[in-house]
């Protein structure tokens, strides 16, 4: 279970970070960009990207991993935009129940991947439990209309797919070697750092990233990396079903963040949000139950 908790609280140190850049005055989408730069080239030079490349070009992960860095880059903009004209609330509900598309797919489709009663119950405990431990009241609602609809739509669909296609290619089959993790993780993060470079260019504003905006990134590039390695390592390593993976890792970052908000950040939990952190701690605790019964 190493490999699961590194990747929890590597998640939350993301989360964290991003706190810190509004005190730090970081430029946030360059600070984006140059993470995607410096994760991409941590995993192309430890995975020998260049000659690996070569050999597994012609297997369909790598492309559909090259798409979603688009996705990767997309989301972004568009969680930043739903959060200043939904609110937060919506947008972070639309992102955290990304986890139910991909746990519903493999259940249906995945023979190796069997329903058990605590498994079930866990995952039905899991929805209610991000809702509540996300909500924070009525918050920013200015827009109006369909769009209040269709952006949440889309932030679930697209983490969602994110979601499924670390799953789906996880395997001995995709992943036959650790070289081969690092080059997974590191193609869609190489599609996203090149989109961002050229969103960047194409808007001057600013063209260079300040010294505090480097460091940012370059910080967040190496956590967002071991973040996304040891997750994968977590699907290849950890003697539970890959829905159960999933729901035990976003709750596990949940819980980490909550633990970390209250603890460093001084934010103040409601009922709802404490209502909810109970229940994410009992589907945590239901599906290691599992995973150690298996």
């Amino acid at each position: 279970m190493i490999y699961l908790l590194t990747s929890i609280l590597l998640s939350t140190g993301i989360f964290l970070l991003f706190q810190m850049f509004k005190r730090w005055e970081v430029h946030t989408f360059q600070a984006i960009v140059i993470n995607y730069g410096v994760a991409a080239a941590m995993g192309w030079v430890l995975a020998d990207g260049v000659s690996l490349f070569q050999d597994v070009q012609r297997e369909s992960w790598v492309w559909v991993a090259l798409a979603m860095g688009l996705l990767f880059i997309y989301l972004f903009q568009l969680i930043a935009r739903a959060t200043q004209e939904i609110g937060l609330t919506v947008t972070s509900i639309a992102s955290k129940l990304s986890m139910v598309l991909p746990v519903a797919l493999f259940l249906a489709f995945d023979p190796l991947d069997k329903l058990t009663a605590p498994k079930g119950i866990a995952i039905a405990l899991a929805v209610p439990a991000i809702v509540l431990s996300s909500w924070k009241g009525n918050q920013g609602n200015s827009a109006s209309g369909a769009s209040r609809w269709i952006i949440p739509m889309i932030i679930f669909l697209g983490s969602g797919m994110i979601d499924l296609m670390f799953a789906a290619y996880s395997g001995e089959g995709c992943m036959q070697s650790t070289a081969h993790r690092y080059l997974f993780a590191s193609l869609p993060l190489t599609t996203a750092c090149m989109a961002g470079l050229g969103w960047v260019a194409y808007r001057r504003k600013p063209l260079f990233p300040d010294r505090t905006t480097v460091g940012a990134g370059v910080l967040l590039g190496v956590i967002n990396f071991g973040s996304l390695y040891f997750l994968l390592e977590t699907y290849d390593k950890v003697n539970l079903a890959r829905s159960g993976v999933m729901p035990l890792n976003n709750l596990g970052v949940i819980l980490a963040s909550a633990a970390a908000s209250v603890g460093l950040l001084s934010e103040r939990l409601n009922a709802k949000n404490k209502l909810g952190l109970a229940m994410g701690s009992a589907v945590v605790a239901l599906l290691l139950w599992e995973a150690l019964g298996s």
